[in-house]
């Protein structure tokens, strides 16, 4: 069945309570994407989104990740003069949000925290965890190295980019 944006069916009647409700959750999922969006599908039939975005550059590396609820974090690209104060010291590797959501320090409540400071970690290994939209994403270490400073609190809301663990590299 087509709707237009009055949420009325192509015959005249009314569009299905389910669909409007699916259709007004995409418009605000989109509303908050990072880059331009390029494609939205929709399906009310066993209820689908399908929605794709151009994203910034480092962004784009987040989409090769090897599982879908798995993310690795980068280092961020050079700060602009106006970014100074976010840039991590010298030598160290920051951990940034790959997205917004809720961040946990550890796999369950009252459970040991993923990473402390002065943890060794290796490339790949598990740093936290981030909540987004009831779906769990991995944040991992991209080098192996040691947990210098942690700048997220357990259950705190994080922004795209929002600084989260700096590491100093091994070697």
């Amino acid at each position: 069945m087509s709707t237009d944006t009055a949420g009325t069916a192509a015959d005249g009647t009314a569009a299905d309570p389910t669909v409007e409700e699916l259709r007004t959750q995409t418009r605000l999922l989109a509303g908050e994407l990072p880059g331009t969006l390029r494609r939205i599908t929709l399906r009310a039939g066993s209820i689908s989104v399908d929605v794709e975005w151009e994203t910034a550059p480092a962004a784009q590396s987040l989409a090769q990740a090897p599982a879908p609820a798995a993310v690795t974090a980068h280092a961020p690209a050079p700060a602009s003069a106006t970014q100074q104060s976010d840039s991590p010291p010298d030598g160290l590797v920051r951990v940034t949000a790959p997205l917004v959501g809720t961040y946990y320090q550890a796999p369950a409540p009252g459970a040991e925290p993923f990473v402390k400071v002065g943890d060794t970690v290796e490339a790949g290994q598990q740093l936290a965890v981030i909540e987004a939209m009831k779906l769990l994403n991995s944040i991992t270490a991209e080098v192996k190295g040691t947990v210098h400073a942690i700048h997220a609190v357990d259950g705190e809301v994080v922004e795209y980019a929002q600084p989260l663990i700096d590491l100093r590299p091994a070697g």
